[in-house]
């Protein structure tokens, strides 16, 4: 598991994580959007990201009566190929990842497992991830991937489980980064178990 988050004890009751994570998916699928959503509570129809974007959030939590600062750099990469070469270097150091399909295109879907897996066990491998699934406020119900379906890729990108998400609606985008936030303070170094994300 990559460790390279910092802590500084600002006070007795004040310690401060910094942590780097990754939005994994092919290009237009929703990822900008989604970090957007989270970290400005707003939807920006965004264009296709042209290399790099990069976001940085801090969220407070609690443990036992000790106050956390948890800072959040969240980078996601566009995906074109003349940029494919800069993706180790983008992947390296992460310390959490959320896998971002179109629930519109089952093709994003298995190219999380053909084209992105490979580079994340390459770059930051045995990280915590997780699996969403983007736009679902524009695919009905019905059109849905099954829930079997959805539990295979979970399961061939060792992630701890999906959510469907919807960034122009903000189902469940906030929820998506703090149990993510949650399971990476649960793992080595950190052991946190009883913590509150405020």
């Amino acid at each position: 598991m990559a460790t390279s988050a910092e802590k500084f004890e600002d006070s007795p009751e004040s310690i401060r994580y910094q942590f780097k994570i990754i939005l994994l998916g092919d290009g237009g699928v929703g990822k900008t959007c989604l970090a957007n959503r989270f970290c400005y509570s707003e939807f920006v129809d965004t264009k296709l990201t042209i290399g790099l974007s990069f976001n940085s959030y801090s969220i407070l939590a609690e443990e036992n009566g000790y106050k956390l600062r948890i800072g959040l750099s969240i980078w996601d990469f566009g995906g074109q190929e003349r940029f494919r070469p800069l993706i180790p270097q983008f992947i390296s150091g992460a310390n959490a990842a959320l896998w971002v399909y179109d629930m519109n295109a089952f093709h994003s879907l298995l190219n999380l497992e053909k084209n992105w897996l490979p580079l994340l066990n390459q770059n930051s491998p045995n990280i915590p991830t997780i699996l969403v699934g983007e736009k679902a406020d524009i695919v009905p119900e019905e059109e849905r991937f099954d829930l079997e379906t959805v539990q295979e890729f979970v399961e061939k990108l060792g992630a701890s489980r999906a959510y469907e998400s919807s960034s122009k609606k903000g189902l469940n985008t906030t929820e998506i980064f703090k149990q993510l936030i949650k399971e990476l303070l649960k793992e080595p170094p950190y052991n946190t178990r009883n913590i509150t994300l405020l």
